[in-house]
């Protein structure tokens, strides 16, 4: 079974011993936005074209394919 999106952000996260607020600080994405992403909470998010702005953003900082992140959402 494939992980959510969230889950699949987190574990990638954690294994590159990466905290939140590192990425944070990184990104210049807010924690909420960060947090909700992980959480798969999409209605917290400000819009459909800034979350996939985000999460492009996040999983590309990750190590991630930001095609497959994108597909997952």
């Amino acid at each position: 079974m494939t992980d959510s999106l969230g889950v699949w952000l987190r574990r990638s996260r954690e294994a590159r011993k990466v905290d939140l607020e590192e990425a944070v600080r990184a990104l210049r994405i807010h924690l909420r936005y960060l947090h909700a992403l992980e959480m798969g909470d999409y209605e917290s998010l400000p819009g459909p074209i800034q979350a996939r702005g985000f999460l492009r953003n996040y999983a590309r900082y990750l190590g991630l394919s930001a095609e497959e992140a994108l597909a997952r959402y």
